[in-house]
């Protein structure tokens, strides 16, 4: 039998689970062993560092009774590192069973504190009940023998009840799609896993997963990583091999008894898009395979193969997001060929998205929450960029015009100082424009669209977690140039945003048009920006970019160019690649409708 855990009862200190980063605990084991390898012959010889004396000419010992040695254990709350999850969950009941195998790190200890959701059964310590266990702050401790390094394998048993949390579908739901059919989905999000047993929510943190799931017989599910069937009532996930996943996307599990897998589209040993969909679904009708086809090439192509297997199952479902990435699963909205068109091709944009964060998200991941905009930002942009080179002409600069729309009306900073800060959702909605807008769109014109490329693909070239600040070192590091500057003015801030408005003049002389530029906001901020204006006059028209570079030190800018005619009107930022206000001192322009995804 196992222990129920009690009610809560005390606090914990939240980073007591911070682990030692693999390569610190390598690099201890490797001293320690030194330490050992070392003084080891000096114990068990005679031998000193001073003059030796014959055996006959020694003293006596004062007491030559031997003595036992035994160590003393650890004791304390260890650090750890979850490397692996085992979780098996029911469709029908919603119990859970879950598994966490960890990496212990020296010194030791013999607790360890997890996130934990309360009502947990049945909790085990390598196979045996627990010496203790006790309800902390937002999780529990458990503990055990103690130990210097080594595993330590934590089990627990809870019913994941059926409820959704903070206004989304994040948590355990079940609801009808468009032809009747129920749809379950077991939904994680950032730091949300210990909803659904124990569990390490950190963003940072990378892991393989076993996920073992009870249904009906007559029940499709779609899960995280290798699918097999090992039965008509189980269905096994493996995610197990060198690329690990985050928690934040890995804990997913979807069914439908209406779903009909079928393939539309495969290249040998390189990619298989699988569509769970059912029957009567708009989302593959609504797709032509050979785009799907040329774009999995093409982005194969720029950040490598698919991180989890070459199959990739994309399923349609009720959902609110227009998609959710899990490790070689995507969700999409069923509807999207049916939603309004912010995006010229709601279902191709959402699933070209989406499979970006296989790798930007995913296999690369997000050292801390308030990272998201750098995933959000990457997935948009590569999204754009090959709307731009291959899609029919109008798709790119749709979206650059509903980008452009997100930015200004956005809430907060890509990266905000308020203090307190945001709420994680309200921030989430809120980066779809900022964020690949100004951490690359804006950028192209000063480092050159093949450095910002470069830059990304330097940033996602390795599994791991990743923030901001590395993000803007490997664009410096692509471009040479300093962006301290640039992430000052438009990335970091706090309040509303203090986007720039643009004042432009025009003074003809003889053939030649001077432009006067004049950067104008409430803070004074001398924004580093390059932006267009077009110039029209009764049969010609020009586009004139005005480049204050990365370290601008006036807000104004001069800029002169041959116009042989009267200019009849200036437009700031024609094509939508600058944020900036359309108006000064006019009241707040409505934002418009936000998707997350």
């Amino acid at each position: 039998m196992g222990s129920r855990v009690p009610p809560r009862s005390s606090l914990h200190d939240k980073d007591a689970m911070r682990s030692i980063p693999g390569w610190f605990a390598k690099k201890v084991a490797r001293g320690l062993a030194v330490v050992a390898l070392t003084w080891s012959p000096l114990v068990l010889t005679g031998t000193g560092c001073g003059p030796t004396e014959d055996a006959s000419e020694q003293e006596a010992p004062l007491d030559t009774r031997a003595h036992s040695f035994t160590p003393m254990a650890p004791s304390g709350d260890f650090t750890a590192q979850v490397t692996r999850y085992e979780y098996e969950f029911a469709t029908q009941t919603g119990a859970a069973k879950s598994t966490l195998l960890m990496d212990v790190y020296p010194p030791g200890g013999d607790c360890f504190v997890v996130k934990a959701p309360q009502g947990l059964t049945e909790v085990h310590w390598n196979g045996n009940p627990p010496l203790r266990s006790e309800s902390v702050e937002d999780g529990i401790r458990v503990c055990g023998p103690g130990l210097f390094a080594g595993q330590v394998k934590l089990e627990a048993r809870f019913t994941v009840p059926l409820q959704t949390y903070d206004f989304t579908q994040v948590g355990f739901s079940r609801r009808t799609d468009k032809a009747g059919n129920t749809f379950s989905y077991l939904l994680n999000w950032v730091e949300g896993c210990d909803r659904f047993g124990p569990c390490d929510d950190r963003t940072d943190q990378l892991a393989q997963y076993v996920f073992t799931i009870k249904h009906a017989q007559n029940e499709r599910v779609v899960c995280p990583g290798q699918r097999t069937r090992p039965d008509n009532t189980t269905t096994k996930c493996t995610l197990t091999g060198l690329t690990k996943a985050p928690t934040y996307s890995s804990f997913a599990v979807a069914s439908n008894p209406a779903w009909v897998p079928s393939t539309f589209t495969e290249v040998s040993n390189k990619f298989k898009l699988v569509f769970y969909e059912v029957p009567g679904g708009k989302l593959a009708a609504s797709l032509n395979a050979n785009d799907v086809k040329a774009y999995l090439h093409w982005i194969i192509g720029e950040l490598g193969p698919l991180p989890y297997g070459t199959e990739l199952r994309v399923a349609g479902a009720p959902t609110e997001w227009l998609g959710v990435e899990h490790p070689a699963n995507l969700i999409l909205r069923e509807d999207l060929p049916d939603l309004r068109r912010d995006y010229a091709n709601m279902t191709m944009h959402t699933l070209m998205h989406e499979v970006v964060h296989q790798w930007a998200g995913n296999r690369t991941t997000l050292s801390r929450p308030f990272d998201f905009v750098w995933k959000e930002a990457i997935a948009e942009y590569l999204t754009y960029l090959y709307e731009l080179r291959a899609r029919p002409s109008g798709e790119a600069e749709q979206t650059r015009a509903y980008w452009d729309r997100l930015a200004r009306t956005a809430a907060y900073y890509p990266q905000p100082q308020d203090d307190p800060p945001p709420v994680f959702l309200s921030l989430a909605s809120d980066v779809y424009g900022t964020g690949p807008m100004i951490l690359f769109l804006q950028l192209e014109p000063l480092l050159g669209q093949d450095a910002v490329l470069r830059g990304i693909k330097g940033f996602l070239s390795q599994p791991g977690d990743r923030s901001v600040d590395d993000l803007r070192a490997a664009l410096e590091q692509a471009s040479g140039k300093n962006l301290g500057p640039y992430f000052d003015a438009w990335v970091h801030g706090a309040g509303d945003p203090d986007w720039p408005y643009f004042e432009v003049s025009t003074e003809e002389d003889d053939g030649d048009v001077t432009l006067t530029a004049l950067q104008r906001s409430v803070s004074g901020t001398h924004y580093p920006v390059a932006v267009d204006v077009l110039l029209e006059g009764a049969t010609q028209s020009k586009l004139v970019t005005l480049d204050y570079g990365l370290e601008p030190e006036s807000d104004t800018l001069h800029v002169t160019v041959p116009f042989p005619e009267p200019v009849l009107q200036v437009t700031v930022d024609p094509e939508n690649r600058v944020v900036n206000r359309r108006f000064l001192g006019v009241s707040d322009e409505p934002p418009p409708p936000r998707w997350l995804f």
